[in-house]
């Protein structure tokens, strides 16, 4: 992880309150003391290395963070960094439970999953590969849009405008994403006239997609 300019500043100030504390630099005699020093000398790896943060120096944090008390100074002191360092870790934590669902999903059904970078920060994606189907599938958590892109430029959202409706929309996305892998799943082509003929990705619970459009949960489903 690298952190921005704006970070490593504000890690500084922290920094340098961390100095002006009475004890700064002595032999640590109490918890609280021993947990400063130790954050001391991870902020200054950290500036020192203009800001790149890897897993073990992020785990180091996490350490220290554990092993304090809820109203100790070091506590405050690492409220601070981890608000930095970490400033969607909530969100992050409240949708951990949809990622360990997605991990298992596609472990049961022998899918190829792998984390990728998410366009912004706090939001979670991955690229799924499908047995017997070409190309990948990215499956993106962004705010409260929830989205599912298939080989070819085909799209299905789902909107989760609530945290209590998550959960179902990422369901959705997940029996999709399975129409999308059973063997009856075709592309069509659509001849028209006097148009160009059009390209539909027709799954087999009866879903039509069109290629380069969005379709949205429940628009293109047939009806009963």
């Amino acid at each position: 992880m690298q952190l921005s300019k704006r970070q490593v500043a504000s890690l500084r100030r922290v920094w340098s309150d961390l100095a002006l504390e009475l004890d700064a630099g002595d032999i640590p005699e109490t918890d609280d003391a021993a947990c400063r020093d130790g954050l001391d000398s991870w902020l200054a790896g950290v500036i020192s290395s203009d800001g790149r943060v890897d897993d073990s120096a992020l785990e180091n944090l996490l350490d220290l963070e554990r092993g304090t008390a809820g109203d100790s100074k070091a506590a405050a002191y690492l409220a601070r960094v981890t608000a930095v360092v970490m400033p969607y870790r909530d969100a992050l934590l409240r949708r951990a439970p949809l990622a360990a669902v997605v991990k298992e999903h596609c472990f049961k059904r022998g899918y190829r999953l792998r984390d990728r970078t998410p366009d912004r920060p706090g939001d979670m994606a991955w690229t799924i590969e499908v047995p017997s189907r070409e190309g990948q599938v990215d499956l993106a958590l962004s705010g409260d849009l929830f989205e599912l892109t298939f080989p070819g430029g085909y799209l299905w959202i789902e909107f989760a405008y609530e945290p209590e409706d998550e959960r179902e929309a990422l369901d959705e996305q997940l029996r999709i994403l399975d129409a999308f892998a059973d063997p009856a799943t075709t592309i069509v082509t659509i001849k028209r006239a006097l148009r160009r003929p059009r390209t539909e990705l027709h799954l087999s619970d009866g879903t039509r997609m069109w290629r380069g459009r969005r379709s949205f949960g429940g628009a293109s489903r047939p009806r009963a």
